[in-house]
């Protein structure tokens, strides 16, 4: 019987003379692809650990700040419907969200210039994300969402509600 060699095959390793055990090492590993990161630094997909760490709570908090805020502006702007909020906050946002949303759809009906005014509410995107803990699970969120022609201040409260996070208080300025 022939022993195997690392040269001819690159996951067989080397057998001990004599026997038929492998030579002692580490097993050989196929390195996985790593998982993208958003823009706040919480890797999508990462492991959780069931003691709540704090980087990693931080981390999972920034990301849905930053998902809800550009929602939230989106909401306003006409591009994306309320109910879409209500998964991560309560049903009071979604509801005065959805009537502020209806109000400056009223306003953009009766603006002459539609075009330069549907231009305005287009492709918001997060330009900054401040996070505060207050307490343990409660965090305060401040964030510039950016718009082409404007800017825009969004502040937000976000709790631990049993296993998941929550958005309990949100303004939009």
């Amino acid at each position: 019987m022939n022993a195997p060699t690392t040269g001819s095959d690159p996951v067989a390793r080397q057998l001990a003379p004599g026997s038929r055990r492998p030579a002692a090492g580490p097993p050989a590993r196929r390195a996985r692809p790593v998982p993208p990161t958003a823009a706040g630094g919480y890797t999508w997909g990462a492991t959780r650990v069931l003691d709540h760490d704090t980087e990693d709570e931080l981390g999972r908090v920034t990301a849905l700040a930053r998902s809800i805020a550009q929602a939230a502006v989106e909401v306003l702007g006409g591009t994306r419907p309320a109910a879409q909020l209500g998964r991560w906050t309560t049903p009071e946002i979604v509801q005065r969200f959805q009537q502020r949303a209806d109000m400056l759809r009223l306003l953009q009906e009766q603006f002459e210039g539609k075009a330069a005014l549907q231009e305005l509410h287009r492709n918001p995107h997060v330009r900054r994300c401040r996070v505060c803990r207050v307490d343990h699970g409660v965090y305060e969120v401040a964030l510039v969402v950016v718009e082409p022609r404007r800017s825009r201040a969004v502040a937000m409260r976000v709790e631990r509600l049993g296993r998941g996070w929550s958005v309990t208080q949100l303004e939009v300025g």
